[in-house]
């Protein structure tokens, strides 16, 4: 069956995405199109785990070779297992569940032996393979490795709040007159986008207090530099914002 697969990939009839597909917003498809179009974007990728699923499955036609073989396959099976019900692909959920329960049981059929080999067997480096000082260097780790997992939780979290950061303001709002799109994204960015038009006309930050709100704009062909694009007051509520400023003001609606 998993070869079966892997031909699919490799003679491109599988993850094939469809003309109509492209002029679809990324927002109206489903799980199963965007992952279609997602391992369906770059072919040598596909072959990748094509010829993949082609080695396990020779390896499992072997006794010898069977446990290689096991492993291999589910460090593929499980992903696309795990694909499969995250993205909803219903049309695919029996089959990679029925493949995923036979290697489980083949490989759980060789328990005591993976058990010994991973588990009982002597470390990768003994003691005594090393110099003693490393073997005193090595004792470090106790408090190196509570270090980096409190320092990468306190940067990643620092990260998130200075450049991911939601408010009120975050979603798409929509002109109720123009039809143009303002998004208002993390990190206090926004992009202004004309209505059937991919690329914006206006992008930058913007600031806000309890009742004004600025937004600065890039200047062309200069992303460095930024010039007030509106200043002036606003009211927000969950579904409509309003924005007034001296020579003009909108009306938007929020689209999500």
């Amino acid at each position: 069956m998993i070869i079966s697969y892997a031909f699919a990939k490799i003679f491109q009839t599988q993850f094939v995405t469809q003309p109509s597909i492209y002029d679809r917003p990324v927002g109206s498809l489903n799980g199963f199109l965007l992952t279609w179009h997602y391992f369906g974007y770059s072919y040598w990728y596909s072959l990748v785990i094509a010829f993949t699923q082609i080695a396990s499955s020779i390896l499992l036609f072997f006794r010898r070779t069977t446990r290689a073989g096991v492993i291999i396959f589910l460090t593929f099976m499980v992903n696309i297992l795990l694909t499969d019900f995250a993205y909803d692909i219903d049309a695919a959920k029996g089959m990679a569940l029925t493949l995923t329960a036979m290697a489980l049981f083949v490989l759980l059929s060789d328990f005591k032996f993976l058990w010994k080999y991973f588990v009982e067997e002597p470390p990768l480096f003994q003691d005594s393979d090393r110099p003693r000082w490393m073997n005193k260097a090595s004792k470090i780790k106790f408090i190196y490795i509570p270090f980096v997992f409190i320092g990468l939780f306190v940067l990643i979290t620092f990260l998130r709040d200075k450049y991911m950061s939601r408010n009120e303001f975050y979603g798409t709002w929509e002109n109720v007159i123009t039809l143009e799109r303002l998004h208002f994204e993390a990190g206090h960015t926004f992009q202004l986008m004309k209505q059937h038009e991919f690329e914006s006309f206006a992008s930058g930050a913007y600031t806000f207090t309890g009742d004004s709100i600025v937004l600065k704009s890039e200047v062309r062909n200069d992303s460095d530099t930024l010039e007030i694009y509106l200043q002036g007051t606003y009211t927000l509520t969950l579904e409509q914002l309003t924005m007034r400023s001296k020579d003009r003001d909108w009306e938007f609606k929020r689209i999500r």
